[in-house]
């Protein structure tokens, strides 16, 4: 038997849809059809991470696997997962990964 989605699986699938948005969490409200404090409280206690840090991971985890596996500029992975300035992208993935993304070319 199948069952349904969770509710962080759903969140998930909608960030990997949507990856680019700048307004990702407005998506994610308008899905479930919930207010966005209804959505940080889920999202929150389910990750124990804000939905901007949870949903900032997710960004930068695509972005690792897209720097390994391409030859795209680091400022087109930067803006295809939703960073608009590659120096906060790098700023960013620095802090997550504890290098830069530039070290994985």
């Amino acid at each position: 038997m199948l069952l349904p989605p969770t509710f962080l699986q759903q969140v998930d699938q909608l960030i990997a849809e949507h990856l680019a948005a700048p307004d990702l969490l407005g998506i994610i409200n308008a899905h479930f059809e919930l207010s966005s404090s209804q959505v940080y409280r889920k999202i929150k206690q389910q990750t124990g991470y804000p939905p901007s840090i949870y949903i900032r991971q997710k960004r930068l985890e695509q972005a690792r696997t897209w720097i390994v596996a391409s030859d795209l500029p680091l400022y087109e992975i930067a803006r295809r997962v939703g960073f608009q300035q590659l120096p906060y992208f790098s700023r960013c993935f620095s802090e997550h990964f504890g290098f830069a993304p530039s070290t994985l070319r």
